[in-house]
C-alpha cells in the first residue's frame, strides 16, 4: 500500500459536523463526502458518468467484469456496472480505493461552540455560523498509487478554486497546502467521454471567481454588514480573534446583498439560485461564497466563490436574468464595497474567473482537462 501525507493550513474553518451537530473533530466521512461531490463534478465535466448515490448506487457485477472484452480497465469496470466516480470512491461490491485518516485536527475556530448569528443590515434573521477547525490539519491517505495520484490532483484543484468539507455555501473549507509527501506517479486529467451537461454538479456548468482586494483600513472588518451589532457581546471577541487570524465572515453580507438587494425579475429566481428550505421544499444553493481570508505572507485579502448554472428542462430559462445580475455585481469593486458595508473604497481590487476568463461560458471536456492540469503537482518531499 502506498501512502500520501498532505498538510494543510486552513484559510477559513473546515467543518464536518459531529456529535450534536458540533464539529468536535474533523470526521473522515464528512471529508470523503466532500471529495466525492467535487470528484463527481470533475467526472461529469470531463464528459464521463457519475451516478447519484442518493438516488442510485452502482453495483459491481464480477461476471460482467470478467466477460468484458475491453482492454482499458476503466471501461471494463464500466461494463461491470461501476461509474467513473464509484471506481475511485467505491460502491456495492467494490471497495473504495483509498483510506483517509486525520492525524492533525487543528483547533476549534472558537471555544464553547457558541454560534455567530450574523444579521446583515435590514435583516431580522441571519446566518448561523458554528466553529469548525482551524490551523494545521494533516491527512494521511493510503491505497493504490494511481488512486492517491488522482486524489492529490483533486486536492490541488480544491486548493486553487474549491473547498474541503461540507457547507461550502457558508464559506467553510478554504485551505492552502503546505507540505506533501509520498512517492507517487504523475497524473493528468483527460476527457472521459462526450456526455452532455445536465443538472447534477458538472464542472462545465460552473463559473469560479476570486475577488482579491487590499483594504484601505486595517480594521476594515469591523464595518462588515452584520458584524457591528455584535460589539459589546461575547461574540465580538470571536470576530476579533478570527480577524487577527486572517479570516472574516463576510459571506452573510455578500449573500444578503445578492439575494435581497438586487432587482430580480421573478420571485422564483432567488429561491432557485440561493436555495430554500420551506416545508417540503428543499433546494440546494447554486452559489457559494467564502469568508474573506488573508493570503499567506501578503497584505491582500481574497473572497472566492462559484456559481453552478445547470441546464434544465426549460432550456436554461433562468440563465439570462441570473447572469444579468451577476455581471452587474461581481466585476465591480464598488458593488463589493457596498455589499460589505465599507465606508472607504479598497486600495486595489480585481476579479478573476475560471475555467474561462469570460464568465458563464460553457467549455468542452478538453478545456476542462487543461484547466485541471494547470494545477500541476509541485515536487513531493
Amino acid at each position: 500500500m502506498n501512502e500520501l501525507r498532505i498538510t494543510l493550513k486552513t484559510l477559513t474553518p473546515i467543518w464536518t459536523g459531529g456529535v450534536d451537530g458540533t464539529c468536535d473533530r474533523l470526521h473522515e466521512t464528512g471529508l470523503i463526502g466532500s471529495l466525492r461531490w467535487w470528484y463527481e463534478a470533475i467526472v461529469r465535466g470531463l464528459g464521463g458518468y457519475a451516478c447519484d448515490p442518493t438516488e442510485h448506487s452502482c453495483t459491481f457485477d464480477e461476471e460482467k467484469y470478467h466477460k468484458s472484452k475491453a482492454s482499458d480497465e476503466r471501461q471494463r469496470l464500466r461494463d461491470a456496472g461501476i461509474c467513473d466516480a464509484c471506481q475511485l470512491f467505491g460502491c456495492t461490491g467494490w471497495a473504495r480505493r483509498f483510506r483517509l485518516q486525520v492525524i492533525d485536527q487543528g483547533r476549534p475556530a472558537w471555544e464553547d461552540n457558541r454560534s455567530l448569528n450574523v444579521k446583515p443590515y435590514g435583516r431580522t434573521r441571519g446566518w448561523f455560523l458554528y466553529p469548525g477547525r482551524v490551523g494545521r490539519v494533516t491527512l494521511v491517505l493510503t491505497g493504490e498509487e494511481q488512486a492517491l495520484s488522482q486524489l492529490l490532483a483533486l486536492f490541488r484543484f480544491l486548493e486553487a478554486w474549491g473547498s474541503l468539507g461540507p457547507r461550502p455555501q457558508l464559506g467553510y473549507g478554504i485551505f492552502h497546502i503546505t507540505q506533501v509527501s509520498g512517492a507517487l506517479q504523475s497524473f493528468s486529467w483527460s476527457p472521459l467521454g462526450d456526455r452532455p451537461t445536465g443538472s447534477p454538479p458538472d464542472l462545465r456548468a460552473f463559473t469560479f471567481f476570486k475577488f482579491r482586494f487590499i483594504p484601505a483600513e486595517q480594521d476594515w472588518w469591523g464595518q462588515v454588514s452584520g458584524l457591528p451589532p455584535l460589539r459589546g457581546r461575547p461574540e465580538w471577541a470571536i470576530v476579533q480573534s478570527l480577524a487577527m487570524d486572517g479570516m472574516v465572515p463576510v459571506m452573510p453580507a455578500l449573500k444578503n446583498y445578492l439575494r435581497f438587494e438586487q432587482r430580480w425579475p421573478d420571485v422564483v429566481l432567488p429561491h432557485w439560485l440561493f436555495g430554500t428550505l420551506r416545508k417540503d421544499e428543499r433546494v440546494r444553493s447554486r452559489v457559494a461564497l467564502s469568508w474573506a481570508y488573508r493570503l499567506p505572507d501578503k497584505e491582500d485579502w481574497e473572497v472566492r466563490g462559484w456559481v453552478h448554472l445547470p441546464d434544465n428542462s426549460r432550456g436554461r430559462a433562468f440563465r439570462p436574468e441570473v447572469v444579468r445580475v451577476l455581471d452587474m455585481v461581481l466585476p465591480n469593486p464598488g458593488q463589493w464595497q457596498s455589499a460589505m458595508g465599507l465606508s472607504v473604497p479598497f486600495r486595489s481590487a480585481m476579479v478573476t474567473y475560471a475555467p474561462s476568463p469570460k464568465p458563464w461560458q460553457r467549455v468542452g471536456q478538453a478545456a476542462i482537462a487543461r484547466f485541471l492540469n494547470s494545477f500541476a503537482s509541485e515536487a513531493i518531499s
